[in-house]
């Protein structure tokens, strides 16, 4: 029997796999050197694993390692967090590129395959039963733990096939290195600000904001700021 999981497990899989392939055709394009990158994308993989876990493990399963800390080590135990694993991504991307010594500007190559990563693995976690929403009586709900919720999964997974296509179609248009995957992370924070409303399983953080919503809203206007900045900024 295919379980949630099994689902879960092969969509973010799926994810990962476009998500890649993109940034290598877009790598291809723009001719950037393919070694390097190999490096850089290990960065990234392996600090996005780290960072989605141990967002996992300090905001919603922290009382569980707190008497089980080495539990953290076993991929089954505990779940994983999106934006913790973005951050952990761009840490993991930093370090490598220091360690390559490549100072050209990445990001715009990950832009697009992250958005349509991300609207697959949504769809992963519609199957296994995660990250659903609060309770409600639109006819489009979804049951989930014996109540009619959001499908806040779909809504996900919808917005991030969109902004892909956004991407994708507006990626030759923007010259300036960085300005393409800056517009993945604004667009993303601001929806992932507003879906945490409607999301059932949101970790308490500050100011009666989850701790997603807080670190969505801190990205965003930093991301802002220095996006009206520059543009204002002669080059």
């Amino acid at each position: 029997m295919v379980t949630g999981a099994i689902f879960y497990s092969i969509f973010n899989s799926m994810g990962y796999g476009v998500a890649f392939s993109l940034f290598f055709l877009e790598a291809k394009r723009k001719k950037y050197p393919l070694e390097p990158l190999l490096w850089i994308l290990f960065g990234s993989l392996l600090g996005g694993l780290i960072g989605s876990k141990l967002g996992s493990a300090v905001f919603v399963y922290h009382q569980y390692f707190t008497h089980h800390p080495y539990d953290i080590l076993v991929p089954q135990v505990g779940g994983k967090t999106l934006v913790g694993g973005l951050i952990g991504g761009y840490i993991g991307t930093v370090i490598a590129k220091k360690i390559v010594k490549f100072e050209r500007s990445t990001g715009d190559l990950f832009a697009p395959g992250l958005a349509l990563g991300i609207a697959i693995g949504r769809v992963g976690c519609l199957l296994n039963g995660c990250c659903y929403g609060r309770p409600t009586n639109f006819s489009w709900g979804i049951e989930a733990h014996g109540k009619l919720v959001h499908p806040t999964q779909i809504y996900e997974a919808i917005f991030c096939f969109a902004l892909f296509i956004v991407l994708w179609r507006v990626r030759k248009r923007i010259v300036k290195d960085g300005r393409l995957f800056k517009l993945f992370l604004l667009s993303y924070c601001f929806f992932r600000f507003w879906v945490e409303f409607l999301r059932g399983d949101a970790v308490p953080g500050v100011l009666n904001f989850s701790m997603a919503q807080f670190i969505a809203c801190v990205a965003f206007v930093f991301l802002a700021g220095e996006w009206f900045y520059q543009k204002g900024t002669k080059q």
